[in-house]
């Protein structure tokens, strides 16, 4: 991602947390993982030229799958599952 004014072209049959801007800020902040120091510094330079709502996409696009892990193991997730499919007829 090259940072600086760069237009995208907004795709209006996508939300707005999937646009193009979204996901390239994703994939360039996520593409020095492990790194934590790099993503930080990463993270600093998209900032800089992203609105605060798109910021929060991309800061939760990037935490989605730990996020969808902490749900797998609450006990809320786990009673659901198990309610689902006592109800599920076989």
């Amino acid at each position: 991602m090259k940072l600086g004014k760069k237009t995208w072209k907004e795709i209006e049959a996508l939300p707005n947390h999937l646009q193009p801007k979204i996901l390239s800020a994703v994939a360039y902040i996520n593409e020095c993982s492990p790194n934590l120091n790099k993503a930080v510094e990463r993270i600093n330079k998209v900032k800089d030229i992203m609105s605060d709502k798109e910021m929060m996409y991309v800061m939760s696009l990037l935490v989605f799958d730990k996020i969808i892990d902490m749900v797998k193991d609450s006990d809320e997730f786990k009673n659901h599952t198990c309610a689902m499919k006592e109800r599920t007829i076989n």
